[in-house]
């Protein structure tokens, strides 16, 4: 397995991995589909627009597994605090260690930029995920918030 910054020939395959582990994972929290709510035109759109827009504070990942993206990562510094504003793993992966990886790419990232800490969202009822992060050292900070999709969202913390 190999983590490296998304290019933009990646639009397609991080899309659909996008999508597929939204699927398997989100859809069920917030009742819809990725495509139900986002046409695949528009992630291809917005994928590419962030990669050009993109800053040496904003890293987009992928992880590369027998040749596919098996998962995709942002991440996003602003001042001393990093944001993981996306991990997503095709289920396929699952139990495979592209989550590890891909998290620690990007929070390695933003620790060689100056973030000192580093925050994320979740959807509150995602269990599997919330499990993930607890393992790795994050920790709920007390924060929640509406989401646009309609579940609440927590938020963890952890220091760099």
């Amino acid at each position: 397995m190999h983590v490296r910054n998304a290019r933009g020939e990646d639009a397609e395959a991080f899309v659909r991995a996008y999508e597929l582990s939204w699927d398997a994972m989100a859809g069920p929290l917030v009742g819809k589909r990725l495509g139900e709510l986002v046409s695949f035109e528009d992630r291809l759109e917005s994928f590419r627009a962030g990669l050009e827009q993109a800053s040496p504070d904003v890293r987009i990942l992928v992880a590369e597994r027998e040749g596919a993206i098996a998962g995709v990562a942002t991440c996003v510094r602003e001042g001393a605090t990093c944001e993981l504003r996306s991990l997503y793993v095709v289920p396929d992966a699952w139990g495979t260690g592209v989550a590890q990886r891909l998290m620690d790419a990007a929070l390695d990232a933003m620790r060689g930029r100056g973030a000192t800490e580093a925050v994320l969202w979740v959807v509150e009822g995602n269990d599997r995920a919330r499990r993930f992060y607890e393992r790795e050292g994050w920790t709920l900070d007390g924060e929640m918030r509406a989401s646009q999709l309609g579940p609440s969202e927590v938020r963890y913390r952890r220091a760099l």
